[in-house]
């Protein structure tokens, strides 16, 4: 066996947590010498929309996400192409990147690596939007990371590093998602609003949610990267197991991932959590929300044939901070057909809405039993007090909830529209007791067979959820001056990473199978309960110590 010894460097100011991003200001717009209208900017070639938007008519017949982004390839080092600017015990390293006629721009890399230390911003011309700081708590064992967006057509990104922080951080700027659509309504400048979905659409905080309001927090909005040049919204829903554990499993439909069999796209999905109205009217501003990015495969059915009900099941990379106050939805197998259901997702990739069933559930092959099996519930969609909630693209995976709160299918696709007719606003569901026999491994471990299963907040009692093969194990615990990690079924390279109790990154270092055991010098840590967490291709595990 290989041994390696890593010493961790502390520093007495961190500001980073176990999160996407700590959502604070770019250390840039606290010096008054940095001025970004003069740094290196990358001129980006604009794509060709109006070919996209050809080709996406053609194929409006087919399963398909809702396109919303271009990638647009670039494949440039962010350090051979910005501008470096000393600030004291400080350096800044700036690039501005442009692409003409963009409403918003996004970063995917597939070399990143950030040390302990340092930090990363995202802004745009205005600072109207800020994301960061993106610290080594955001690196993973295959070196891919993807952001949010901010608005317009220009995009700075800034690499903050203390003089102090001697290790280099790598940032390829794989590509860059050019935003031609549903991210705000073309003819309302961004900072008015968002109204991506159509009008009818009923904000999930008007009264139509209140029965639901745990279940709002089970519903994120996902951006995915269907493929190598497009980039779309769906939606998924956070979906609680047997095991009580919050393992971070989000269920939603094949058709969202283009390119299933791709699963290197899946470390740059993003979800975004909390993206709603905070009342029932839509607002003016865009609503303060949390991000996370990464996710691994764990199943998924067919989006064409017989017999399958276009599901997906996905586990994000990290556990998922308890300060996003999330919901894991609970889930019923019955196959009976209830009255009294809703839907809740984003269109368009817009703010959180919710749809009213009208009447009983149908069930019946998708596309109005074009399939022969009875695989999906036809759904009706009424008229309610704030709207006439439907669905569109970007709909697509959104839970259907039952009276109780229960899932009992996701959302394949349908007719429904604002503008359609009454009889016509119809979609149709995966139905839920057909998708878990599928899923039952992973959403009943212990072969409980319920037939229906209770949701969980995150302020519930959970154990840490680990996968069922990579494993850690620490000693001696409590501990003083040095840890020792071994790890076990580690066959691939990962990242380790040491988190306080406030989920911060204290030390972040890249390793290989050979490592294996591992010492670790903690002998500069305060005395405390500690965590060591191994992220290794789309798995993790957390253990926890104590220091003396």
């Amino acid at each position: 066996m290989k041994k390696f010894i890593f010493t961790i460097l502390f520093l007495l100011a961190v500001t980073s947590h176990a999160q996407i991003s700590t959502r604070q200001n770019p250390r840039s717009f606290s010096y008054k010498a940095v001025n970004t209208e003069y740094i290196n900017k990358l001129e980006l070639s604009v794509p060709d929309i109006p070919s996209l938007l050809i080709k996406q008519e053609k194929e409006s017949h087919k399963f398909k996400p809702q396109s919303c982004a271009v990638l647009i390839p670039v494949n440039e080092s962010l350090f051979d192409r910005c501008q470096k600017i000393s600030c004291g015990d400080a350096e800044i390293y700036l690039l501005k990147i442009h692409c003409e006629g963009a409403l918003a721009l996004n970063l995917y890399s597939d070399d990143f690596f950030i040390p302990q230390g340092g930090e990363l911003y995202l802004w745009n011309k205005d600072k109207s939007k800020c994301l960061g700081a993106f610290t080594c708590d955001n690196n993973t064992s295959d070196g891919r990371f993807a952001t949010d967006y901010v608005y317009n057509d220009e995009m700075i990104i800034e690499y903050y590093r203390p003089l102090s922080v001697t290790q280099k951080a790598r940032l390829n700027i794989q590509k860059i998602g050019y935003f031609y659509r549903d991210v705000i309504d073309d003819e309302i400048p961004y900072k008015s609003g968002f109204n991506s979905a159509e009008s009818c659409n009923v904000n999930v905080n008007c009264s139509e949610g209140n029965n639901f309001r745990n279940q709002q927090r089970a519903v994120v909005r996902m951006l995915i990267p269907i493929n190598y040049y497009e980039a779309a919204w769906c939606s998924g829903t956070l979906i609680n197991n047997t095991a009580n554990d919050k393992t971070p499993y989000v269920i939603s439909a094949a058709h969202c991932i283009e390119e299933v069999d791709n699963k290197s796209l899946l470390s740059q999905v993003v979800f975004s959590f909390n993206y709603e109205s905070s009342g029932c009217d839509n607002v003016t501003r865009e609503p303060k929300y949390q991000t996370m990015e990464g996710c691994s495969l764990v199943s998924y059915g067919k989006r064409y044939g017989y017999g399958d009900t276009d599901y997906l099941l996905l586990r994000l990379n990290n556990n998922i901070p308890d300060s996003y106050g999330a919901y894991w939805a609970g889930w019923s197998t019955s196959d009976q057909a209830v009255s009294g259901a809703v839907c809740i997702h984003h269109p368009a990739g817009d703010l959180k809405k919710i749809s009213t069933v009208d009447g009983a559930l149908q069930s019946m092959g998708y596309a109005k039993g074009i399939w022969d099996y009875n695989t999906h519930w036809m759904v009706k969609w009424k008229k309610t007090q704030h709207g006439y909630g439907v669905t569109q693209g970007g709909s697509s995976g959104g839970a259907l909830f039952n009276a109780d709160g229960l899932i009992i299918g996701t959302l394949s696709g349908g007719e429904s529209s604002c503008s359609a007719s009454d009889d016509n606003k119809v979609d149709w569901y995966g139905r839920f007791d057909v998708t878990f026999k599928e899923i039952k491994k992973w959403i009943d471990p212990d072969n409980y067979n319920y037939t229906y299963f209770a949701g969980m907040d995150c302020t519930d009692s959970a154990s840490v959820a680990v996968t069922d093969s990579l494993k850690i194990s620490l000693y001696p615990v409590p501990a003083k001056d040095n840890i020792t990690v071994v790890t076990e079924n580690m066959e691939q390279d990962g990242v380790l990473t040491v988190l306080d109790a406030m989920g911060r990154c204290w030390f972040s270092i890249e390793v290989t199978s050979e490592d294996n055991p591992i010492h670790i010098d903690i002998s500069g840590l305060t005395a405390g309960a500690y965590y060591v967490r191994l992220y290794v291709k789309g798995n993790s595990v957390i253990e926890k110590f104590i220091v003396q």
